[in-house]
């Protein structure tokens, strides 16, 4: 039997990476096969390169470029990663998918959000996406272990924000308010977990 595929979204320091690792502790800890996973992903010179861009270390000029990297970098991640994972009955949590370079794209750059869908085509559709909701006044004043990146501004989260609110609604999120304690909003989280694995 294939293993479930969870997804979190969110704008930066929403705390889905936060809620994705909490959540990975508490299916691990209850037997569940489970692996945890990140996107761009750093086990590929694609993911790699999208994060050297991020800080500043490599350059990209065109926003068809960089929409065709993190495209790029995801497919690479389901064949090496993702759906190994899955075809093996183990359960994979992934911090940001699709919906990011959808929301990013085409919010920041003005990428046509169709042409970004045509692109992502043939991924794998998540059984369950969980969007960590939250004002970018409050994510930005959140303590960082790096320093921000490039798209960490207020105006162009408050922009990505709006894209992700829209597609909660089209997608059927579970939306969960990310402005309260993490474990008030992992209380949240295990609600639809519990339904989805059966707990």
């Amino acid at each position: 039997m294939e293993g479930k595929f969870v997804v979190f979204e969110g704008i930066d320091k929403s705390g889905k990476e936060t809620q994705a690792k909490m959540l990975y502790d508490y299916l691990h800890n209850k037997g569940i096969p489970v692996i945890y996973t990140e996107e761009p992903n750093p086990k590929n010179a694609i993911g790699r390169l999208i994060k050297m861009w991020l800080v500043g270390k490599a350059t990209v000029t065109s926003p068809e470029s960089i929409t065709l990297l993190y495209t790029a970098d995801r497919y690479e991640h389901l064949k090496k990663v993702v759906n190994p994972a899955l075809n093996v009955g183990k359960n994979v949590i992934c911090d940001r998918y699709f919906y990011s370079t959808v929301a990013y794209e085409s919010a920041i750059f003005g990428m046509d959000k169709e042409w970004i869908r045509t692109l992502n085509k043939n991924v794998r559709k998540p059984d369950v996406v969980i969007f960590i909701d939250i004002d970018p006044e409050i994510s930005l004043k959140r303590q960082r272990a790096a320093p921000n990146d490039r798209l960490e501004k207020v105006d162009l989260l408050q922009k990505v924000r709006k894209v992700y609110t829209e597609i909660a609604g089209e997608e059927k999120f579970f939306v969960v308010k990310g402005d309260r304690p993490k474990e008030d909003v992992f209380k949240d989280v295990k609600l639809v977990v519990d339904r989805l694995f059966e707990i």
